[in-house]
C-alpha cells in the first residue's frame, strides 16, 4: 500500500512507500567527500582500491543527502514538522558510483503526543536500496507529525 502523504490522522501503521530513483555520479560522489568526509576510500581512487572496500565507496553522509533529495522530490507531508532524531542507523553496504539509488519508507508505530495535542510522532522506518531492491542503508525516522484538527 501506498503511503498517505498528509496528517498525522492520514498515517496508519503498515503504510509503505517507495521513492526514487537517484543515479549516484562519480564526480559528485568524491566532490562531496572531499568537502565534508575526505577518507582515502571516499576522494581517492588507488587509495580505495587498497582499502578494505576495494575502490572508492561513497560517504555516508553523501548517502543521507541523496536520501533527502529523493524525499523533497516525492514532496514533504504538509503535516510534518520536524525529525526527531535517527534510531538505529546503519550502513549495510558500500555506495558506489553507477548504482541508483531508491528509498523505502513504512510507518511502523505512531502515538499522540502526551504534551500537545495538535501533534503526533510517526515512527518510520527508512531503508534505502539499489537497483536490485538491495538494502544499503536503513533508520527509523522518528517524526513529528501535525493534527488537522487538534
Amino acid at each position: 500500500m501506498d503511503m498517505v502523504y498528509g496528517w498525522f490522522e492520514d498515517m496508519t501503521v503498515g503504510d509503505a512507500d517507495t521513492i526514487g530513483e537517484y543515479l549516484v555520479d562519480e564526480t559528485e560522489m568524491v566532490d562531496f567527500a572531499r568537502k565534508w568526509d575526505p577518507f582515502p576510500f571516499h576522494i581517492d581512487r588507488a587509495e580505495a582500491e587498497r582499502s578494505i572496500h576495494g575502490g572508492l565507496i561513497a560517504s555516508g553522509e553523501y548517502t543521507m543527502a541523496v536520501k533527502q533529495i529523493l524525499l523533497h522530490r516525492k514532496g514533504i507531508p504538509p503535516g510534518v514538522m520536524a525529525s526527531l532524531g535517527y534510531d538505529e542507523l546503519r550502513y549495510l553496504a558500500p555506495v558506489r558510483a553507477g548504482v541508483r539509488i531508491s528509498v523505502h519508507l513504512e510507518i511502523i508505530e505512531k502515538r499522540e503526543s502526551r504534551s500537545k495535542p495538535d501533534r503526533g510522532i510517526v515512527r518510520v522506518r527508512t531503508t534505502l536500496e539499489n537497483q536490485d531492491k538491495a538494502p544499503l542503508l536503513t533508520y527509523i525516522d522518528n517524526v513529528l507529525i501535525a493534527k488537522k484538527t487538534p
